[in-house]
């Protein structure tokens, strides 16, 4: 407590806040809280400690508080508040007693504990005020979230009670709450400056990441009604995208072909469970596709042609060598086709198989490092054997559940296709440790991401693997060639979760002969 008035007691940023503590500083002349008042009133700003010797560490020092009537210099007053292990019981806690020459806890020392958290006698964290980042974190929200009267509004109270409880790290909250762009769209819709509708926060968000982790927040938290975010923000910029094409036969063709063919097999893949969570990135491919078909019409517009009268050799020399371009145009081509628009045609890639990258004895090489450096983290860990050994792929790997794992046999199983995997001890393990991890979270993703619901993206796995020295794509094809070569496309297809002509593709691939392989699985269906 900094003051006691008339038998109440404030505390340090209650009593700068209070007009009593205000007066002329003898000093500036200017008029702020004043720390010192004899034998002259001193404001914060002008008052500088007396330089004393230390009763902790006996050098001299400028005082920064008392602590048991011994004067503590700035130095030791600093370190106290730094848990550090107690050389008498060994807890990690602020050391403010002090016994047989060196600095212990207070309870060692059997002297009064300083330096608690107010709400709930914490001794064992950093803190930069009063209150520990547990005790502040209600009070953060409703500062939040909180309008002019100091209420907050009855359609953001679900927010406030699941940043509540949900919200892992109360250190990670809070930097987030004062730095974070997201936090300042939620003051506004606090106050009312932006309505709480999906729309009014993209508008205003405006970056992609800001918006996805703010409508996934709120619909996590039950503030908006259930919505696929990336659907939102994609119809979100069609519509906004759409008036800048200037023709408007143009504008019809492309509003057509975006709502009856680009988007139909994309909704229907995203309504069915659990697959709402995954990337962006099929919507960012078809943003780019659609402008890769507004600029084909722009090309023919401009040479004064129309899609009946623009001939294939045109369209030809227009077409370059991007593999985007061509993904985007031919399927944009087909479908002028079928609706008889046009008789261009832009030819589709021919599909490859990743060739190999990776020798077998650097696959191993890599294995065997992932299995035995300890400093790896178990996350990457985990990823990293899944792409050596089994092949899968990233975008597999992320959305990998807790009900995926049986955690209870030995060895460890993780099921990806139809059939269980039995994993080598380390990486059951590490599986385990992601596991333990994550069971406090609601969602059940054993790599879980930065939006609320949703699980990681492939990119920062990525980007940690390659810190590591491998390269998934690499490592997958060489995976997967292998174990085409040792298994049947059958079985290879069961127990990676791959389509069997995918498993018969990297079977060829792999040169594997199993045309005498006994037809006993399909006997057994």
């Amino acid at each position: 407590m900094q003051r006691t008035i008339d038998g109440r007691r404030y505390c340090r940023e209650c009593w700068r806040a209070d007009p009593r503590s205000f007066d002329d500083c003898s000093r500036c002349g200017q008029r702020a809280t004043i720390v010192v008042r004899r034998p002259e009133l001193i404001c914060l700003g002008c008052y500088t400690a007396p330089i004393k010797t230390c009763g902790l560490c006996g050098e001299p020092g400028r005082v920064a508080t008392h602590i048991d009537g011994r004067r503590v210099c700035a130095r030791c007053y600093y370190a106290m508040r730094s848990p550090q292990p107690c050389p008498e019981c060994g807890r990690k806690v602020f050391l403010t007693g002090f016994m047989n020459g060196q600095k212990v806890c207070a309870e060692c020392a059997g002297s009064p504990i300083t330096m608690a958290c107010p709400g709930c006698g914490s001794i064992e964290e950093i803190r930069k005020h009063h209150l520990c980042v547990e005790c502040r974190r209600p009070i953060a929200i409703r500062q939040l979230l909180a309008d002019e009267a100091g209420g907050i509004r009855a359609e953001l109270q679900p927010l406030a009670e699941y940043l509540i409880t949900h919200h892992g790290s109360a250190v990670s909250l809070e930097r987030w709450l004062h730095k974070s762009k997201c936090a300042t769209v939620l003051r506004e819709l606090a106050d009312g400056t932006v309505s709480l509708t999906a729309d009014a926060i993209i508008t205003r968000a405006q970056s992609g990441q800001s918006v996805a982790f703010l409508l996934s927040l709120l619909v996590r938290a039950g503030v908006l009604p259930e919505l696929d975010v990336e659907v939102a923000r994609f119809d979100h910029w069609l519509e906004h995208w759409l008036p800048g094409i200037e023709d408007v036969e143009d504008r019809l063709i492309l509003r057509r072909y975006c709502t009856w063919e680009l988007l139909r097999s994309t909704r229907a893949f995203r309504s069915t469970p659990g697959s709402r969570s995954r990337s962006a990135s099929g919507f960012q491919k078809q943003r780019a596709a659609m402008k890769y078909c507004a600029a084909l019409l722009q090309e023919i517009r401009s040479r004064k042609e129309t899609l009946a009268t623009f001939p294939q050799r045109s369209l030809d020399a227009y077409v370059t060598d991007s593999p985007s371009q061509r993904d985007a145009l031919a399927p944009f081509t087909r479908w002028l086709r079928r609706h008889r628009l046009s008789t261009l045609k832009v030819e589709f890639r021919i599909s490859r198989l990743e060739g190999r990258d990776y020798a077998s004895d650097h696959r191993w090489q890599m294995a065997r490092r992932f299995l035995t450096d300890p400093s790896v983290d178990p996350s990457t860990r985990a990823a990293g054997l899944l792409v050596l050994l089994y092949g899968l792929h990233l975008t597999r790997i992320v959305t990998l559940t807790r009900d995926q794992v049986d955690a209870t046999s030995r060895p460890v199983k993780l099921t990806i296709g139809t059939e269980p995997i039995e994993l080598p001890e380390i990486l059951g393990e590490a599986i385990v440790a992601l596991v333990e991890r994550t069971m406090q979270r609601p969602e059940a993703w054993l790599f879980p991401g930065r939006n609320p619901g949703h699980h990681l993206t492939p990119g920062p796995i990525s980007r940690r693997l390659r810190d590591e020295g491998l390269r998934s794509g690499s490592a997958r094809t060489t995976a997967l060639i292998e174990l085409s070569r040792q298994m049947h496309p059958r079985i290879v297809s069961d127990l990676l979760g791959i389509t069997p002509a995918a498993a018969a593709a990297w079977g060829r691939l792999a040169g594997g002969d199993w045309t005498e392989y006994p037809d006993l699985r399909s006997k057994a269906d």
